[in-house]
């Protein structure tokens, strides 16, 4: 594999002047990967904490936490939410007492703000620090009860209120010359855990304060450090139904998160609007009422999600959403089974009213419509006695209809495999995910939207080869056009179906085209594959002027042959896929832009990002790599 790491520009060049195609893997863990225990976080936070100037509010922190935090830290913190499975390490149980205790505040106001991507949190700097503040406030309340929190209330008001006050604020009765702490203050105990609480309870404080260890239980004394540090947020319950439902208006109306009633103690975000109207481009009815889903981005990362409805008139509408510059939005909805988007915008410091239209279609169980635009063949010899074939499917569906399966998660469109073949490999997916098994091939379950060229299936298998290799394959579709490059004065293609095209000249290598097409459904394709292999043969780092211009499409083939081949290798020497940079890191390296693009393909096929969201970022990033491959000339 090492072999076609050197050719990385070359492929990452042609493949920004190709056709839009998939990118997704999945990332497995290393061979002898062994889960790791959850660790308890110290007590030092690496980021000085901006403090809010009222309490932070843990109902306006819930409203946050189920949109940002509870698919996978789970409703009750416990790690049990809807994407924990796809995590490669479980989140942590945040809702638990004992990792609670030990968690001061600063801490996790730090890793809400900076995230931990060692862990796979991501960052959350698009909310404000009010919003992380309130959703700090509210984690805690997942392990501390209420009635604890009143049981902790009656014995402070016993034990502790002559000397630290009715309120926590140090100005009890018996205070006098005491140095007394403010325990409502954020800046005086958002460095303390809730264990720091007890040990200083428990064994006192020398010369002020006494130890209760002969007064107090344990239990009474953990009951007293829940009271305790709630006194540094808003007092108000939290109502378990609160923000349980997105909201059901057609207006869409979301509340900036953790503001709601105090916009005028602190600094607002900057607020907008977004708003779409949705049409069905088979010609038929919206589907009025049809929920509408709102993503907000930050470089790659989601960082919130709202939900509303489709009005009768056809329009969604989000009010109250934050459109700070760097943000990017994108919406969705869920028709017949198969998730549109609108494009992925930007935010405009000139326009907070955002405009996300989404066209949608109808579908159909109907494949009579596909037809291949272009079938592509590569054969890259393993060894002498092997050979890997490589086949790209490229398939437009021109009608007005999305062609979907009967029933949700069935098959679409089906291929067949060779007799003998071994290896399958898929670019981006496997077998029992997006592809299933069929008794001679397998099947791909990905509708086909209305495009041409837009769905498109690569993959490849190995078979035995003894001078020569016999290959037949039966068209799945109606084919316009094969096209085959194989290395010159190596590898020779004969068939009767084909034509010889000619020799192209790709950065100093001879490589030979074969061309064909016009073959109908179910038909056969003949090929004979003989001669020696030059396995070193490789393309050059250089302009990739005769390769766009010379064949075209063609070049799409070893395009994804390179970038897969380097994920394989990135995985054969490191055992998994390099994370994708933080936002903070400047893509100034085709290789930096690169990993990035993988570690997106992976949140892809992980189910985190949208399929719009995902090709719309992907198409900045490719852009991001043209610019730095220019600059290389």
């Amino acid at each position: 594999m090492k072999r076609i790491a050197p050719v990385l520009v070359i492929f990452g060049s042609i493949w920004l002047s190709a056709c839009n195609f998939s990118l997704a893997a999945d990332v497995t863990p290393p061979p002898g990967y062994q889960q790791q225990p959850v660790v308890p976080v110290q007590a030092e936070a690496t980021t000085t904490p901006v403090y809010p100037l009222v309490p932070p509010d843990p109902a306006a922190g819930k409203a946050i936490y189920l949109e940002k935090c509870e698919p996978c830290h789970g409703p009750s913190g416990l790690g049990d939410g809807s994407l924990a499975m796809n995590l490669p390490n479980p989140a942590p149980p945040i809702g638990t007492g004992e990792l609670a205790r030990l968690s001061p505040p600063a801490r996790w106001f730090d890793i809400v703000t900076n995230g931990n991507m060692e862990r796979n949190m991501p960052p959350f700097k698009s909310l404000t620090d009010r919003q992380r503040w309130d959703v700090v406030a509210y984690l805690y309340s997942l392990s501390n009860a209420a009635q604890v929190v009143d049981q902790g209330a009656a014995l402070y008001d016993e034990n502790c209120a002559q000397c630290h006050g009715t309120g926590g604020k140090g100005d009890g009765a018996q205070a006098g010359e005491l140095s007394v702490p403010d325990l409502t203050r954020l800046e005086v105990v958002s460095g303390k855990s809730q264990a720091d609480f007890y040990h200083a309870i428990n064994d006192g404080i020398s010369p002020d304060m006494p130890a209760f260890s002969g007064k107090l239980d344990a239990d009474a004394i953990w009951a007293l450090t829940a009271y305790i540090r709630s006194l540094g947020f808003e007092q108000a319950s939290v109502d378990v139904s609160l923000a349980q439902s997105a909201p059901s208006s057609t207006q869409g109306a979301v509340k900036p998160l953790g503001l709601e009633g105090k916009q005028d103690q602190i600094e607002e975000p900057n607020l907008g609007a977004v708003s779409g109207l949705v049409v069905n481009g088979t010609g038929n009815q919206v589907p009025v009422g049809a929920e509408v889903m709102l993503h907000v981005f930050d470089q790659m990362q989601l960082v919130y999600t709202a939900t509303t409805q489709v009005g009768d008139d056809g329009m969604y509408a989000f009010s109250g959403v934050n459109v700070e510059p760097g943000l990017s939005f994108l919406s969705t909805i869920d028709h017949g089974g198969v998730v549109y988007g609108s494009e992925l915008v930007k935010a405009d410091p000139q326009n907070v009213q955002i405009d996300l239209p989404i066209q949608l279609f109808d579908t159909t169980s109907d494949t009579s419509s596909l037809s291949i635009d272009r079938l592509h063949y590569f054969f890259e010899f393993l060894d002498e006695k092997t050979v890997r074939v490589v086949e790209l499917y490229v398939i437009s569906n021109l009608t007005d209809r999305t062609v979907a399966a009967p029933k949700a998660g069935g098959p679409v469109v089906s291929f067949s495999l060779p007799p003998g073949a071994s290896n399958l490999e898929f670019q981006d997916g496997e077998l029992g995910k997006r592809y299933q098994k069929t008794e001679d091939g397998f099947a791909d379950t990905m509708p086909v939207r209305p495009g041409s060229g837009i769905y498109q299936v690569l993959y490849s298998y190995e078979m035995p080869y003894d001078r020569k290799l016999e290959l037949k394959r039966r068209m799945p579709l109606n084919t316009n056009a094969i096209v085959i490059l194989v290395p010159e004065d190596s590898v020779k293609v004969k068939s009767d179906q084909i034509q010889d095209t000619g020799v192209r000249d790709v950065q100093g290598v001879q490589y030979h085209m074969y061309s064909g097409g016009g073959l109908a459904r179910n038909a056969e394709l003949s090929l004979t594959v003989s001669g020696g292999s030059r396995a070193g043969a490789a393309l050059s780092v250089g302009s990739n002027t005769n390769l766009i211009v010379g064949t075209g499409a063609l070049g799409i083939v070893m395009i994804l042959l390179g970038v897969w081949m380097y994920r394989r290798n990135k995985l054969d020497n490191s055992g998994a896929v390099t994370q994708a940079p933080s936002s903070t890191v400047a893509m100034e390296k085709p290789e930096v832009v690169m990993d990035a693009i993988l570690a997106l393909d992976d949140l892809y096929q992980a189910g985190q990002l949208p399929e719009e969201a995902y090709l719309q970022r992907r198409g900045e990033l490719k852009s991001r790599l043209k610019e730095l491959l220019d600059q290389q000339g």
